[in-house]
């Protein structure tokens, strides 16, 4: 199956305005038999406030669909409305008063894998259409290795084996620094976000059902020895700040999620100081200590996170011999940690080497991206979250489908 024309997206787009004036998607009284005629009868989501193709219906296959408009009919796929451009269907009978359609209740939400075929039946034969890869499906029924949805107003089957109520890949987010809006009177970089966004953040993962995963479910989904459960996420915090425990550690607590800090181990042992927001402060031990039940702990260098005039990190400067002791005395105070994060971003071959021989099996960069099973665990993707992001940009980021 062919990717999707730019042709079609456009014609989705340019007539977006028609659709979007509704709020939510009314059933009216009045629903019509369609075919497709022919088997480019491309249907549309609503995604982040824009429609992108979801799927496809073929040619003499007889649909249900609401006329919206003149333009567009609404269709159902699992109880959410997908549009189909009216010059690309014909109405079978006429149409007739009915009560909205009750949809089955589902039992589970998948997503296809890649674009699959869709059956009237729970065989292979000839398929009735097509979803797009990623696309939401609610699963009404199981019927041996098959699953039963609702396709266009019409009982459908998808085969177990290509979908996935499972994650296809996992979005990473990325943070440093955790401050109050009221009291980040000195510092405004890309690192800072405020404690009020953060909060907004964690509450979205939350409500919207999002998997906190750890470390080690990291590394067994990239190596292909685990699936995890669709809408995983990770949360990586960076350096080791004690805003991580003033702030971030209570809004994990509060909504039950995990997350993962990568400590500059030489910082942590600096006295216990009461917190200032004015200071770059990081963590002590005994903060680190009462973070378990939420944080898990990994290395972001013992010494080495440190950069000259030339903006070149010491970890892709110093001697390999340096890099490696280094390395090994940041893995003893982490109780063996394997997992590290690349500072300000950056490495060299040499590097990942070293991370080798030191018995490090996951790193991260700053490379923007997902995380997905084959992936090289040593030059992993992830999402830095900054403080001018919006709540709709970071749905984006986590992949959220309305």
């Amino acid at each position: 199956m062919k990717r999707i024309s730019y042709i079609v997206a456009a014609i989705c787009m340019a007539l977006l305005a028609i659709v979007v004036a509704a709020a939510r998607w009314i059933p009216q009284h009045f629903e019509k038999k369609i075919e497709a005629t022919d088997d480019r009868t491309f249907f549309c989501r609503k995604v982040h406030g824009r429609l992108e193709p979801a799927g496809k219906l073929y040619k003499n296959q007889p649909f249900y669909a609401i006329q919206y408009n003149k333009n567009w009919y609404v269709t159902e796929i699992g109880g959410k409305p997908y549009y189909i451009y009216q010059q690309r269907v014909k109405e079978l009978n006429r149409s007739f008063t009915l009560s909205p359609l009750a949809s089955p209740k589902a039992i589970q939400t998948v997503r296809p894998k890649e674009n699959i075929w869709v059956y009237q039946a729970p065989r292979f034969g000839q398929p009735i259409g097509v979803l797009y890869k990623n696309t939401p499906v609610q699963v009404i029924a199981t019927h041996g290795d098959w699953y039963q949805i609702m396709f266009a107003g019409t009982t459908a089957y998808i085969h177990k084996k290509q979908v996935a109520g499972l994650a296809t890949e996992v979005p990473i987010i990325v943070y440093h620094h955790i401050l109050k809006e009221k009291e980040n009177r000195k510092y405004h970089n890309p690192t800072v976000v405020s404690y009020e966004e953060f909060s907004k953040q964690m509450k979205l993962l939350h409500d919207d059902g999002y998997h906190t995963i750890t470390l080690h479910d990291l590394e067994d989904f990239v190596k292909g020895k685990k699936d995890l459960p669709a809408k995983s996420i990770m949360i990586h915090f960076d350096d080791g700040l004690k805003t991580n425990y003033v702030y971030a550690y209570p809004v994990l607590k509060k909504y039950g999620l995990h997350a993962a800090a990568f400590l500059i181990t030489s910082r942590n042992s600096r006295p216990l100081k009461p917190f200032n927001p004015d200071d770059y402060q990081f963590l002590n031990w005994k903060e680190i200590a009462k973070m378990g039940d939420v944080f898990e702990f990994a290395s972001h260098t013992h010494a080495l996170h440190n950069r000259g005039k030339d903006g070149i990190g010491n970890l892709v400067k110093v001697p390999a011999a340096t890099v490696k002791t280094d390395l090994l005395k940041s893995r003893q105070l982490l109780h063996g940690t394997t997992y590290f994060t690349y500072p300000f971003g950056q490495y060299k071959p040499e590097t990942i080497g070293i991370l080798k021989q030191t018995g490090f099996t996951l790193a991260f960069t700053t490379k923007i991206g997902t995380v997905k099973p084959g992936d090289d665990p040593y030059q992993l993707k992830r999402h830095g979250i900054t403080p001018d992001m919006t709540l709709d940009e970071f749905k984006k980021v986590i992949q959220v489908v309305e």
